[in-house]
């Protein structure tokens, strides 16, 4: 059974997480740090509410957002970019729930709002907009492999995709050193930001990204696929077997997307492709290249995404 962590000391009271793993070591000193960490903007925090709630309406959603207008106008540039392809100008919520729907425009609205938390500017050894490309170009491979399978959701692969990384940024924000030695490690010896991690003894990206979006309640297949998209978890019996297909699909797409080095998020390995990430899907090496293929050709159409925060 889960045990929920302990508050930090000479803090008001917050909403902890609860892990089905004990705390690895060296997180304790860094957890405290967390609550520093922004919260979810309101609207983002009602929208991850509707999310959760199965009566919700589309109408629930329109009514949030117009309660953000700066939201609202970066959700409404993504959806008139290339990417979602609409025909016409979209100029209000309600029409872009009749093309898109409710799931996609609030997961949508949700990615957009984490997105938009974190700096922009980062450093030479760790450039922001790279790091956001690569988590990018993983979310949109995500949602093509799960489109691909007929995953249920795809536009959920989407945005666990998105944050699949969050922890990278979430280390950086409170353990900047330790997270630029990192890089630094996998850079010289070419090898995965996860190995670098374990050579130098540092607390695990995943476990910090799970952390934060416990924290804020994302939900739960989010949370697994943060946590658990560098592990093969086939006969993992605490974790949901709902959650394990999204896990599987943001492992293959993570590694993918390393292997075409598109952006950068401290992996200097070639992916790590393993044969679990596809086998579990029901998909074949043959398919993997398509795959890698059309990753490339809709990004083309995703560099929205990564100007969006910035209006």
């Amino acid at each position: 059974m889960s045990k929920p962590m302990s508050k930090p000391a000479a803090r008001p009271p917050t909403k902890q997480p609860v892990f089905d793993t004990p705390v690895p070591k060296g997180f304790n000193q860094l957890l405290e740090k967390l609550n520093d960490i922004p919260t979810l903007p309101i609207v983002a925090s009602k929208v991850n509410e509707l999310i959760n709630n199965p009566n919700s309406s589309a109408g629930d959603i329109a009514a949030i957002l117009k309660k953000d207008q700066v939201l609202t106008a970066k959700v409404l540039k993504l959806i008139n970019s290339p990417y979602y392809g609409i025909p016409g100008e979209v100029t209000d919520v309600r029409r872009a729930l009749a093309f898109l729907g409710f799931n996609t425009l609030a997961q949508l609205v949700l990615g957009l709002s984490v997105f938009s938390l974190f700096p922009t500017a980062g450093t030479d050894e760790f450039p922001m907009l790279e790091f956001w490309r690569h988590a990018l170009a993983t979310a949109v491979c995500a949602e093509v492999i799960a489109k691909r399978v007929k995953y249920a959701k795809p536009e959920e692969c989407f945005t666990c995709g998105l944050l699949h990384d969050i922890g990278k940024i979430v280390m950086y924000e409170v353990a900047k050193d330790t997270m630029l030695n990192v890089v630094k490690y996998a850079k010289e010896k070419q090898c995965s930001f996860v190995e670098a991690e374990s050579a130098l003894d540092v607390p695990n990206h995943a476990f910090l990204g799970e952390y934060i979006a416990a924290k804020w309640g994302l939900p739960s297949v989010i949370r697994s696929a943060i946590r658990y998209h560098h592990f093969d978890v086939s006969v993992a019996s605490t974790i949901l077997p709902g959650t394990k297909p999204a896990i599987y699909i943001v492992s293959l797409a993570n590694a993918l997307v390393v292997n075409l080095k598109i952006g950068q998020s401290g992996d200097c390995s070639d992916g790590g492709l393993q044969p679990y990430m596809y086998e579990s899907l029901g998909l074949k090496t043959g398919d993997l290249e398509q795959i890698k293929a059309q990753t490339l050709e809709e990004m083309k159409k995703a560099g929205s995404f990564l100007t969006a925060r910035n209006l």
